[in-house]
């Protein structure tokens, strides 16, 4: 006997993984949670900063077409993704993948977007279609979540990525961004499906979806408390108590917030004396309300080396701090962990007018000198301007492992300034000056009466902030220490400091007789000098 289409027509869309054909479907699938002890975890109902919350967040499956759905759940997507560390573009390319953008019997009846599976017995039972690990398709059946509506889908896969331990890499403080989040996702085994991660990709770059992740900052203002309950199509999202008494609800922990910059995974750093008193976080501390802790390995000591490629500015209850995304290998899990469990070397930089020429050979050009504590990102190669000049700005030094490093700081008109390791400079050459003329007794005793200490410092233009660090062991002053005969010293206990510590900086100063260097702050409006040791950029 032939079947009853469940639609009058087939809705064939490209990339979806949902086609609807005589009552089957086909589901790339979140699979199974990490252990039974939290496959009960359903969505919540959370509040947004999208326009008109309430009324989105009664939006169902029914009322989404092929046409209606990036515009739809878009908004939605970013809001939630905000809300919990997660990249908006990767969750709309799944929620598009997963639902063949919206039309899937799936998400019309059930509000499920996502294909997340219910392993208690309830919810739709649907045939779907799996891979094995030859990568073959075969068929079976399997019970899938039921939503209240698209928000509460939405919010369940932030929960479901959240309570695996094993889909951390997903997140904003471990994926650099919506793409590697896609391939990550895969890797983790969300779906089955081998070109799963190719599929997002696409979706990614055909939609623009990269728009909707705005920066590398990331604000978490919720705990996403999961309810223990699987919400049906026919039940009511908001549930009144029998006895007409107001229900208590558990005040939610506020999160920290982080802003995140990348560096090179090849950049490493030594640990420091008490690195073993500082945990280490799959994300960083406080920014989501699932964060597994990890050991360090036995065989690490102080000075042992780790792999560093990110850094977070962590703000708490108006407490700024330092974090860095470590491996303890190359090929070891990431975590984060305090920037007090790392030592940096000192590092010295003076200004330098000169000219240098790049090498044959391959060395890496970056945006800071490696081993410094704002990280050293990738900006090209030396090879691909060999034999080339370029005019110097400053050189840097210093020590690591035992090992003197020379950097210099070259300016590229397609790039800017960027620095390079001696290694792949074939020789600087300062500019000659310009010989000094002949004065008699007379006017050389008059230039030493005028001459100042000013001299003694070097300064150039800076613009842009800076971020306090440590700042109580430095103080400030009106000018750099030793250049002027007055110096007055401020302590910080008569100025305000900023809550998020940041600060405006608008000159540089090195010292050149003790070769450090200094930086001019804006603070409560009026200008002082501090060390430079005292500051973070970013």
């Amino acid at each position: 006997m032939r079947r009853k289409p469940i639609v009058k027509s087939l809705l064939y869309v490209l990339s979806a993984s949902a086609v609807i054909s005589a009552g089957h479907v086909y589901v790339s699938h979140a699979d199974d949670l990490d252990n039974g002890a939290n496959n009960t975890a359903t969505a919540a109902t959370v509040s947004t900063n999208v326009t008109a919350a309430s009324s989105i967040n009664n939006i169902l499956g029914s009322q989404l077409t092929a046409d209606n759905f990036i515009s739809t759940i878009s908004p939605i997507a970013q809001s939630i993704a905000n809300s919990n560390n997660l990249y908006a573009s990767t969750m709309v390319a799944q929620a598009a993948l997963e639902s063949g953008y919206g039309t899937s019997y799936l998400t019309q009846i059930a509000n499920n977007l996502f294909g997340i599976k219910s392993f208690d017995g309830t919810g739709v039972k649907l045939k779907t279609s799996e891979y094995n690990s030859n990568g073959q398709a075969y068929s079976t059946y399997a019970y899938f979540k039921s939503y209240n509506s698209l928000m509460d889908s939405l919010q369940g896969y932030a929960n479901f990525l959240t309570v695996n331990s094993r889909y951390a890499n997903v997140f904003k403080s471990q994926a650099k961004d919506g793409f590697e989040a896609a391939s990550n996702i895969q890797k983790d085994g969300y779906a089955t499906d081998p070109s799963y991660a190719t599929k997002l990709i696409n979706l990614i770059k055909t939609y623009n979806l990269t728009a909707l992740d705005g920066n590398t900052s990331s604000t978490n203002t919720n705990t996403n408390t999961n309810t223990s309950s699987t919400p049906s199509t026919n039940s009511s999202s908001n549930t009144t108590n029998t006895n007409n008494q107001p229900t208590t609800t558990k005040p939610k922990k506020t999160l920290a917030t982080a802003t995140y910059t990348y560096g090179n995974p090849l950049e490493t750093f030594q640990l420091s004396s008490k690195f073993a008193n500082y945990n280490l976080y799959t994300h960083v501390k406080d920014t989501t309300a699932k964060n597994v802790t990890g050991n360090w390995p036995s065989y690490l000591k102080a000075g042992s080396n780790v792999y560093v490629d990110c850094l977070a500015v962590r703000t708490y209850k108006g407490a700024s701090t330092t974090w860095y995304r470590i491996k303890t290998s190359k090929n070891a899990k990431s975590y984060w962990v305090s920037a007090r469990a790392i030592n940096f070397p000192t590092i010295h930089v003076h200004e330098y007018n000169g000219k240098a020429k790049l090498s044959h050979a391959n060395r890496g050009l970056y945006s800071n000198v490696f081993n410094s504590q704002t990280l050293a990102k990738s900006l090209g190669s030396s090879n691909s301007y060999k034999n080339q000049t370029f005019n110097v700005n400053q050189i840097a030094t210093y020590t690591y492992h035992g090992k003197e490093n020379t950097w210099y700081r070259i300016n590229i008109s397609n790039i800017g300034d960027v620095w390079v390791n001696k290694t792949g400079v074939t020789y600087t050459k300062a500019e000659k000056k310009v010989s000094k003329k002949k004065v008699t007794k007379k006017k050389a005793k008059k230039v030493a009466k005028n001459k100042t200490t000013t001299k003694e410092s070097v300064y150039s233009k800076a613009s842009g902030h800076a971020y306090l660090n440590n700042y109580g062991k430095f103080a400030l002053y009106n000018h750099i220490p030793g250049t002027f005969k007055h110096i007055q010293k401020t302590a910080w206990s008569q100025v305000k400091v900023p809550k998020d510590y940041k600060v405006g900086v608008n000159l540089k100063g090195i010292r050149t007789e003790y070769n450090t260097t200094w930086y001019r702050i804006v603070l409560n409006h009026k200008n002082y000098w501090i060390s430079a040791k005292s500051l973070l950029f970013y």
